[in-house]
């Protein structure tokens, strides 16, 4: 019985908003990733480029690779079995976002190629990041089975104090009277 109740839980997490928003926001940025390597080639690592996507967006091949990096682990966060795990992660990548945006602001990005505190690309970070913790916490108030809202039963097994008072009774080392 455990067994079909933990599938069904599997299933309802599967419409959770955390998992959606983290399949569209990972291929936006494998794609992002892909078209800027058609722009920019492959030479010149971390080289300030004045290459650029829609004319908007500072590109490097640095930059390619952290859009593809995270644009993969979100596909594949999408797709993990625990929810929380693609939770947690859509909300790490929101917390990067929302510091690349903040760093970008600074004047502090020139590495993947923006230059300009008022850059639209640390506008375009600011928004992903405030996106990503959004949905991230969105799809966490959105689980039916978070452990704020759940409380153990006597057919979900024993609780924690429990055992530990089982293994000391058993070795007569706990005795409730003396606390």
């Amino acid at each position: 019985m455990g067994g079909r109740m933990r599938q069904g839980v599997a299933s309802a997490d599967r419409g959770n908003v955390a998992r959606i928003a983290a399949l569209v926001l990972g291929l936006s940025y494998v794609a992002a990733g892909v078209v800027g390597f058609a722009e920019t080639g492959f030479t010149g690592f971390v080289a300030n480029t004045d290459e650029s996507f829609l004319g908007f967006f500072d590109l490097n091949i640095f930059h390619n690779v952290v859009h593809l990096s995270i644009g993969l682990g979100l596909v594949i966060a999408s797709r993990m079995s625990d929810i929380t795990i693609t939770q947690g992660v859509l909300i790490g990548v929101g917390l990067f976002y929302a510091l690349a945006a903040v760093l970008g602001f600074l004047n502090y990005l020139q590495i993947i190629s923006i230059n300009s505190s008022v850059s639209f690309d640390n506008f375009f970070h600011l928004l992903t990041g405030v996106v990503a913790l959004l949905f991230g916490l969105l799809g966490v108030s959105q689980q039916d089975d978070s452990p704020r809202g759940t409380r153990a039963t006597a057919t979900d097994g024993p609780l924690p104090i429990e055992e530990r008072r089982a293994q000391w009774d058993k070795d007569e080392t706990y005795r409730e009277k003396a606390y």
